[in-house]
């Protein structure tokens, strides 16, 4: 499913227009060829959206309705984070002019919804997912609410604050957690207290409260760890 963002109302997808406004009619058809030349290179990935905000014509330039169509080409053929379409009229009296298109590629993740303290658990009430320039998301963000709900601040953060990896526990210092123990064919399920941090797929230290035997497992849910023997 193609996921993308128009900041001007495209009026169809024909590469030749209507005489009326024809100043937003030549934007849209820049924004157009970007759009197309953008799919035909690259491929957005799940929770991605493409953004194309249009550089507006000068006013004062009277851009006269092109009546034997439009004619437009991405220069050097290349989507940038500033891309220049050459849009030609080959009518009697031809012109040529450049388009400014800015392309940005949007990336889901999850914000605090306010100043949160170390220590405090998330849930549907104080985080929420936005869309967010993806050069300005490192590695290690979080796509899913759900993903989170019950984990713990290991920092405080504030308002709209991207969650990382590193800003939670799912497993934290002090934790009451179950340890699930298991072969091929058996599973036992015990209790603990957590030694340190830890996050889904991380491994944490775990001291079982019946032995007070210490064994290292991996998080695979909140409060959960799994051990093999």
């Amino acid at each position: 499913m193609i996921r993308f963002i128009f900041l001007f109302l495209s009026l169809g997808c024909s590469y030749s227009f209507a005489e009326t406004n024809f100043r937003k009619e030549l934007e849209n058809f820049a924004q157009t060829l970007v759009f197309d030349k953008y799919h035909s290179l690259f491929e957005l990935q799940k929770y991605e959206k493409l953004l194309l905000k249009v550089a507006p014509l000068d006013k004062r330039i009277n851009y006269p309705a092109c009546v034997t169509g439009l004619i437009g080409e991405v220069v050097k053929n290349k989507i940038k984070a500033s891309t220049s379409v050459k849009v030609s009229c080959l009518d009697e009296k031809r012109w040529t002019t450049y388009v400014r298109v800015r392309v940005s590629v949007l990336q889901k993740a999850i914000v605090v919804t306010s100043s949160l303290s170390k220590g405090q658990a998330l849930n549907p009430s104080n985080i929420k997912s936005v869309f967010i320039d993806k050069s300005r998301i490192r590695n290690g963000s979080f796509n899913k609410l759900t993903s989170l709900y019950g984990a713990r601040l290991k920092r405080n953060l504030n308002t709209n604050k991207v969650i990382k990896s590193r800003d939670v526990c799912f497993v934290c210092k002090g934790d009451k957690v179950t340890i699930n123990a298991s072969n091929a064919s058996l599973s036992i399920n015990a209790s603990g207290i957590a030694l340190s941090d830890a996050n889904i797929g991380g491994t944490v230290r775990v001291k079982n409260s019946r032995t007070q035997r210490i064994v290292v497992g991996t998080v695979y849910a909140l409060k959960k760890v799994k051990v093999s023997f």
